[in-house]
């Protein structure tokens, strides 16, 4: 699907809901919480701030908290919350009894959303958010962007510490979800079973996890934003996939005037070095991208926060392996742009990342991208050679790829053919066009 280069595109048909010809799509937006702040809740905000440019746009959430809010910027936007910010359940108890989903269905209850304002839903995988289904009028369609099944339900990885290792027994962990689990298939089924509601992933490989774990159907000739085919009463019969975007002027190609500054305020960093970017944590890969940089001149710069006792054993690790790591506090946009600029490569080891916006950041400001060949990553970095797809245990070519990526000829074609491929298939018009082609459809 080809991106839009211009203004958004505007609903030229009187639907369904009686919208007038030319005016607007209105859409409700619904992210349970925006109080990680990571990748997919930064992506969430720009597309919002985005989309209001062109639609009307609302947005509900239990929790969102003020440098969430402040990164919406002057975007005209409904906001609709609790009136008492909502507390989190913690604790072994709270997954045992599925707490948090039975409190957050409860405070979507008390949330008042004049539906009516509205054309379509927009639902964007998180905690709490499907529990907000069962207020949703029948009429309404809905959009599940299932950016990943939740994975702390249906997979293990995020159940083991830094090292690998299970953080506790697995066979218990999987007892502590079983009730979340089950509610969390029961929402799936009662949103395929609404007319004119859709369930995508933000990629292939996402799109194939649907089918793994909701048993839908999977075509793989389905295109970014394509709606699902659906039955006579307008119902899914299949998974598809809206994939991530980011904000190109916010990764220039060249620096920007305010760069140097930013860098000149991060801690000292290793003159040579790789950059990873998420949690410290088993499932990001920090480890095994750490041992895959022993026996050679770079360091490891790592950006996305952790632990204060998982930074620790990850610096004491680097210390024993000869690598220098260097932990960075939270950056601004600027800072992280010049830091991811200056780095040799961008590297993840991440199992099974679901889509992964790092390379596609390296990639827009011509840095390499180096990622494991797994999940996502396979799916977005297999059309263009701007890096490499590299097997995770295969040491010697790792040690090979960060050698490419200091030779500045092959540095330079890589840098050109990224560029090129995150402009035509990774901007924030091509979501946006595909977006409103399964709200639509």
């Amino acid at each position: 699907m080809g991106g839009l280069q211009g203004e958004l595109l505007l609903v030229v048909f009187m639907d369904d809901t009686g919208r007038a010809e030319g005016s607007p799509l209105r859409v409700l937006i619904v992210r349970g919480s925006f109080a990680s702040l990571g990748g997919a809740e930064r992506e969430l905000l720009q597309l919002i701030q985005a989309a209001s440019k062109g639609w009307e746009v609302g947005l509900a959430t239990l929790d969102l908290p003020s440098d969430a809010r402040e990164l919406l910027g002057s975007a005209s936007v409904s906001i609709h919350q609790p009136n008492t910010p909502i507390s989190w359940p913690t604790g072994a108890f709270a997954e045992v009894t599925a707490k948090t989903s039975r409190l957050t269905q409860k405070i979507w209850k008390e949330v008042s959303i004049p539906w009516k304002s509205y054309d379509a839903v927009h639902l964007s995988v998180c905690k709490g958010t499907l529990e907000l289904l069962p207020f949703i009028p029948t009429g309404l369609p809905v959009h599940y962007h299932c950016l990943e099944p939740p994975r702390w339900l249906y997979e293990d990885v995020l159940h083991r510490r830094l090292d690998g290792t299970p953080k506790r027994p697995l066979w218990l962990t999987s007892a502590l979800f079983s009730r979340q689990r089950k509610r969390d298939q029961r929402f799936v089924k009662a949103l395929l079973e609404r007319p004119h509601s859709s369930i995508s992933g933000n990629s292939m490989w996402i799109q194939e996890r649907l089918n793994a774990v909701y048993g839908l159907a999977s075509d793989p000739t389905k295109t970014n934003g394509q709606p699902p085919d659906r039955d006579a009463e307008g119902r899914p019969l299949e998974a598809t996939h809206l994939m991530h975007v980011i904000d190109a002027e916010k990764w220039p190609m060249n620096a920007s005037s305010e760069e140097p500054a930013a860098l000149s305020s991060l801690p000292p960093r290793p003159s040579k070095y790789v950059v990873t970017i998420g949690k410290i944590s088993h499932v990001k890969g920090t480890w095994a991208t750490l041992h895959s940089l022993a026996s050679t001149d770079l360091g490891l710069v790592h950006v996305g926060g952790g632990s204060s006792s998982d930074q620790a054993t990850l610096m004491a690790e680097g210390k024993r392996l000869g690598v220098e790591v260097v932990c960075m506090p939270r950056l601004s946009q600027v800072a992280l742009v010049g830091l991811v600029r200056e780095a040799v490569a961008m590297v993840s080891h991440a199992y099974g990342e679901p889509f992964g916006l790092t390379p596609i950041e390296a990639m827009a400001v011509g840095v390499p991208a180096l990622m494991v060949d797994e999940g996502g990553f396979h799916h977005t970095m297999s059309p263009v050679m701007s890096g490499r797809l590299l097997a995770r245990d295969d040491l010697s070519a790792w040690h090979e790829a960060y050698e490419e990526a200091q030779n500045p000829t092959i540095r330079a074609q890589w840098s050109e053919k990224g560029r090129e491929y995150v402009e035509k298939y990774f901007t924030l018009p091509v979501q946006l066009e595909a977006l409103q082609c399964m709200l639509e459809s």
